[in-house]
């Protein structure tokens, strides 16, 4: 048995078939039983065969029942092997009829069910990229093969029950039950299929098209104990926005009929783009005080999800090669919708800095790939949702239009889609909608250039000067940044691609960094003169990337790097700081910038900075540092001192404002860090201080007279709690009180995570057993114990796990894949004490594992990348080199 499919086993399906209609009959009437393992599904499928043959369809079932080709029945013993249910055509129409058991999930793929601890509430959805669909009913689980669908679920009664079309009729096939039948779908791919079903809480609306007079049902949907906090009318005014928006820049009308948006329990993703019923991880709806950056970021996602009713359910990549294609264009056009049709008119500053970081990391890892990948197999396809699919594809999407312009980009993305309705298509049919929009660029070099090659391109400025400082001689430089830890400027020096990117010189003025002009600077070769430089005074700051219209990482020279470290809060428009700060990681990661000093100019930044997107990056980006990069001898003053910075800070802000959340937040990391610190100084005792008496405030009120204004919420307390176990000043007494108050799910989790955390070998040790043994619990449970288990890393009780880790390995992967990625991702020690023979181990496993699942192999040498990295930076000196 192999549940692997393969491209090739992909192309000779559709060389033999196409689809017609998929009849899904399946029955949940035994949901609300925790017992009832297997729910059953019956699909009905007429398909046209070109010839007589011998095919398979996929299912991932406990058992089939019954296997019908034609009317004539087959041996279900015999025609289905766990994976596929393989059976013979004849040349023309034919009907297939399986009836089989399937399996209830609890990691987020296929039919996800989950019992809410809030209310014993139920809640089921489903979950396919890229190829669950078969895990809940019997189909040709591949994108090209699109089919129209219509599904009955029997529930029930008291069930909310949705899919990707409305409701047509409902019935009662017996007491306490509900038969819905749903209306026949528009033709679609199996993976963006959908259903929902349980005690859901719903909100609607309706949208009309300004214009054409179109109307669209709206539909909100959230687990009943969070219905109280479903903030609907936040919701629909985005979702009216994104639809005035790409109506008129799209000039196709939405396709789907309705639109449901429901946000559901235990999600792996943050989102699905199921045509017509949009899923969402229930993080998204804020139970707690949230800064505008969350707001900003689920406002960019159903933005995103919007833009692939078009680009990805209308017009679908034809195999999983072109992923990155309806990935990135949605992430491009969530963020053009976000900034342009709502109130987060600034969203690309958080794009610059957060997006386009996951970008420039993933893409010098050893594993990096092309834009356009190779993708032989589903496996790969699920691995492949990764920085270069989403983020480095829509920073390039974003050089794309400036290297076109806006106007030829969406005149030959309307042409596209008109072209292709409701079909597949690939790179190349989209490349071609561009060129004839836009004929006097060569987008096939360009394309050659950007997305088949591997590395970010690196730009840095060449200045000569003479006595007095003005500018003799200007060239900018390309070259491509290596892979893997070793640096900058190795693997694939070789690539130039075109760049078309704007220069800003900036001067101190008073209190604030003034832009004084701007070039413009289009070019495609190795080095490249800036003559317009030349005879200028040089500023103090030059910025290569000005307004973010490229994805390059930028090398600040000197005399801008020194600038930026002390005065890049003075920047008064976001972008300016999001993009230095951006050239500031970049330097220090690759170990060019020494980590004390961005530490210095973080603290420097902390009472200043007043974008919540960018203080949420740099928080990360800061614990980042502080855990991984930092040498030993400076993390006791460094702690030390943003502890006492941070205070200062958070006493200095505004009450009730999102500085003030912020830097709560940020203390109450840095004190669960100062489990590691050596001394108790003031500012380390005066935190632990403040997570205690967050703790003794009543959920809900107000830190008077210490803090007014902020609210210690359910979130704040657990966020303490946590920082409290795992200095041993909580135990399970209190994690117990604590979930008395919040017996909510997401307080579930929290007990879990804190009760793993306390520094406990009895502790360490039932979360290490349960993540990685206990094969009934879901997703979400497994990584709340290992956060627990790793919160408290770099402590000796955690070291007889790094052996066990590596035991364990080969077998993570018997699992599910999603479940087999948190335990191979979130268990690796890289909080071992020992990160050298941590280093040695991982290597000795890939060495003996060289047949290990390519998807397996990938996520270690991540991981061992990273690691490798640490080692490094943390050796170097305090001039950080190494």
């Amino acid at each position: 048995m192999t549940t692997n499919l393969t491209r090739a086993q992909a192309r000779s399906r559709s060389e033999l078939l196409s689809v017609e209609l998929y009849t899904v009959d399946l029955d949940l009437s035994a949901a609300t039983d925790p017992d009832a393992e297997t729910f059953a599904s019956t699909t009905i499928v007429d398909l046209d065969a070109v010839r007589d043959g011998e095919t398979f369809i996929d299912l991932i079932a406990d058992s089939v029942s019954s296997v019908t080709i034609n009317n004539e029945p087959l041996n279900p013993r015999t025609a289905f092997d766990g994976a596929r249910v393989h059976f013979p055509v004849t040349a023309g129409a034919n009907r297939l009829e399986i009836t089989a058991a399937c399996l209830y999930s609890r990691s987020g793929e296929g039919l996800h069910r989950y019992f809410d601890p809030a209310d014993d509430k139920v809640y089921l959805y489903t979950q396919y990229e890229p190829t669950d669909a078969r895990r809940v009913f019997a189909n040709f689980d591949q994108p090209d093969l699109k089919a129209r669908f219509q599904f009955t679920v029997t529930a029930p009664k008291d069930f909310s029950v949705l899919s990707n079309s409305p409701v047509a009729s409902v019935s009662a096939p017996a007491q306490g039950l509900l038969r819905h039948e749903f209306a026949v779908t528009g033709v679609q791919s199996s993976y963006i299929t959908c259903v929902t079903a349980g005690h859901y809480a719903t909100a609607t609306d309706t949208y009309t098209h300004p214009q054409t007079g179109q109307t669209i049902e709206l539909g909100v949907h959230t687990r009943a104990s969070l219905a109280e906090h479903m903030d609907a009318e936040s919701i629909f005014t985005v979702t009216k926005q994104g639809l005035d928006f790409f109506h008129e820049h799209f000039d196709y009308p939405y396709p789907w009929g309705k639109y449901d948006q429901i946000f559901v329990p235990e999600y792996n993703l943050g989102a699905m783009e199921n045509p017509g019923l949009v899923t969402f991880t229930d993080s998204l709806i804020f139970r707690d005080k949230v800064t505008r950056a969350s707001y900003e970021a689920r406002a960019n996602v159903i933005l995103h999800e919007m833009a692939h009713m078009w680009f990805g359910d209308l017009v679908t990549m034809a195999w999983w090669d072109d992923l990155w294609l309806k990935e990135s264009f949605a992430d491009y056009m969530g963020g053009l919708a976000l900034a342009e049709a709502t109130e987060f008119d600034d969203g690309w500053v958080t794009f610059a800095l957060q997006r386009k970081g996951w970008a420039y990391r993933q893409d010098q890892y050893p594993t990096t790939h092309p834009i356009v990948a190779d993708i032989p197999d589903v496996e790969a396809a699920k691995l492949n949702f990764d920085g270069i699919t989403y983020a480095k594809g829509a920073s390039v999407l974003k050089q794309l239009v400036a290297y076109v312009g806006q106007d030829a980009f969406m005149e030959g993305t309307r042409q596209y889609f008109r072209a292709h309705e409701f079909g597949t298509a690939t790179l190349t049919d989209f490349l071609t909608a561009l060129e004839a929009a836009a004929p006097d660029r060569d987008l096939a070099a360009w394309a050659d250039a950007w997305l088949k090659t591997t590395g970010v391109s690196e730009l840095s400025l060449e200045i000569e000067t003479d006595d007095e400082g003005t500018i003799t001689a200007a060239e900018v430089v390309q070259q491509n940044s290596g892979t893997g830890t070793s640096g900058a400027g190795e693997a694939g020096a070789e690539v130039v691609r075109p760049h078309r990117l704007q220069l800003a010189g900036f001067v101190r003025k008073g209190s604030v960094l003034t832009r004084t002009q701007t070039w413009e600077i289009d070019f495609d070769s190795a080095r490249a003169e800036v003559p317009g430089l030349v005879g200028v005074a040089r500023p103090d700051l030059l910025l290569l990337n000005y307004g973010d219209d490229d994805f390059v990482k930028v090398r600040l020279d000197d005399t801008s790097t020194q600038t930026a470290l002390r005065h890049v809060s003075r920047f008064a428009d976001p972008m300016d700081r999001a993009l230095v700060w951006s050239a500031l990681t970049n330097a220090m990661r690759d170990g060019l910038l020494p980590v004390t000093d961005f530490l210095t100019a973080y603290s420097r930044s902390l009472s200043r900075e007043t974008h919540a997107g960018i203080s949420a990056t740099l928080m990360r980006t800061m614990l980042t540092a502080l855990d991984e990069w930092l040498p030993e001898r400076f993390v006791d003053p460094a702690l030390d001192g943003l502890l006492g910075v941070s205070f200062d800070a958070l006493a200095a802000s505004k009450p009730g404002s999102d500085e003030q959340l912020a830097l709560a937040r940020t203390l109450l990391s840095l004190v669960l860090r100062s489990a590691k610190v050596h001394t108790s100084t003031p500012p380390v005792r005066a935190g632990r201080e403040l997570a205690q008496a967050m703790l003794a405030v009543e959920a809900g009120s107000d830190m008077r007279p210490d803090f007014p204004g902020l609210t210690i919420d359910h979130a704040l307390r657990w966020h303490a709690l946590t920082a409290l176990a795992t200095l041993g000043w909580a135990d399970v007494c209190d994690i117990d009180e604590a979930l008395v108050v919040d017996q909510t799910g997401s307080g579930r989790l929290h007990a879990l995570t804190a009760e793993a955390a306390r520094p406990l070998p009895i502790a360490k040790q039932r979360a290490f057993t349960a993540a990685t043994s206990d094969e009934s619990l879901s997703n979400d449970v497994i990584s709340a114990r290992i956060a627990g288990f790793t919160v408290s890393s770099g402590l000796p009780i955690t070291e007889p796990f790094v052996e066990e880790y590596f035991r364990l390995l080969e077998g993570f992967w018997e699992r599910s894949i999603e479940i087999a990625r948190r335990l191979v991702n979130e268990l690796y020690p890289s909080w071992s004490i020992r990160p050298d023979e941590v280093l040695a181990m991982t290597d000795a496993w890939l060495e003996s594992h060289a047949d290990a699942p390519a998807a397996q192999r990938r996520l270690l040498i991540e991981l061992r990348d990273d690691l490798a990295r640490s080692i490094r930076l943390r050796a170097a000196g305090g001039d950080g080199k190494h």
